[in-house]
């Protein structure tokens, strides 16, 4: 019989004989549990392998996945950190520069409680050294108060005198310089002398003195204030050796510098022009005027002085 004309009943059939399997079975399994073994052996040999194939691939993907970001946190912190701490050693790199450079204004601060006179502190930006000509160049000018001939100093001693003077800088010649001449005076003996800069880089010379002077090794020679450039009583430099010449009865003088010309970075300018130093008289020299010179001179003196009042008539 043709499908198209089965009855209604007999279609129905398998989907009710399938009900009344499904309603046996699940009702067995609830009061008997004799469903219970085959179930498990097909959940442990069959449902339970192709689960954990299917998973497999996105499990390891997770895994992986995880691994990967991890790594990458990892990257990231160990970046920071190595930012972190080249930040904290540099920030410890300069904290040991402003140390040593308050280290360095405290000693000139420590240096000005015997000083009288007003001071400027000024920087280094630059040396010079040409042939025998020693030179530094500071930060400070004109318009800060610098003047030409203006004593500097360190913590330690004489440094030089400025040479020449701008807007906002200023050129020092040291005292090695050859062409530096500093008045000194042995602080031992009270002999006076004259230091100069040598052909050496860096060190001082002075004339050669007599074979029978008063001068011994570790002497210190103090700034005697004549010439009126260099104020009176700043250590200069200390006698580090004497060669004795025999033959022409003298000696020579081997002198190093007691400012730390070589490492400093800051000096102190002396400013004197408060000082007013009083003219000095004039002392005639030679035999005395005859008297009728004289007279002349004075009546010469007096006749411009008559006619002087017709002249501005």
């Amino acid at each position: 019989m043709p499908e198209s004309q089965t009855p209604p009943q007999l279609r129905l059939r398998p989907v009710l004989l399938v009900l009344v399997c499904a309603v046996v079975l699940l009702t067995l399994t609830q009061r008997t549990g004799w469903l219970s073994r085959p179930y498990a052996w097909v959940h442990d040999g069959v449902y339970a392998p192709v689960r954990t194939a299917l998973h497999a691939p996105l499990q390891w993907t997770q895994h992986g996945w995880q691994v990967f970001a991890e790594k990458q946190d990892e990257h990231a912190l160990l970046l920071q950190q190595q930012q972190e701490n080249q930040e904290l050693r540099a920030q410890v790199q300069l904290l040991g520069h402003f140390q040593a450079e308050n280290r360095r204004l405290r000693m000139l601060m420590d240096s000005l409680l015997n000083v009288t006179d007003p001071v400027l502190i000024a920087e280094l930006s630059d040396t010079s050294i040409d042939g025998y000509r020693e030179s530094v160049t500071i930060n400070k000018g004109e318009r800060d108060g610098v003047y030409v001939n203006q004593a500097v100093i360190d913590p330690y001693g004489l440094v030089g005198q400025v040479v020449e003077v701008f807007s906002r800088e200023s050129r020092v010649m040291l005292i090695t310089d050859t062409r530096s001449r500093v008045p000194v005076y042995v602080a031992r003996t009270q002999q006076r002398t004259l230091v100069s800069g040598s052909n050496g880089y860096g060190s001082l010379e002075m004339p050669m003195l007599r074979a029978d002077s008063d001068i011994q090794v570790g002497d210190r020679l103090v700034s005697s204030g004549l010439g009126g450039i260099f104020p009176r009583g700043y250590p200069v430099a200390e006698v580090t050796a004497i060669e004795r010449d025999a033959r022409a009865a003298s000696m020579t003088v081997r002198l190093r510098p007691l400012a730390h010309l070589q490492s400093m970075l800051e000096v102190l300018l002396l400013d004197q022009r408060h000082i007013a130093y009083p003219p000095q008289a004039v002392v005639p020299v030679g035999p005395p005027v005859p008297e009728a010179l004289s007279k002349n001179a004075e009546e010469k003196d007096a006749a411009a002085t008559a006619e002087k009042p017709y002249a501005d008539a």
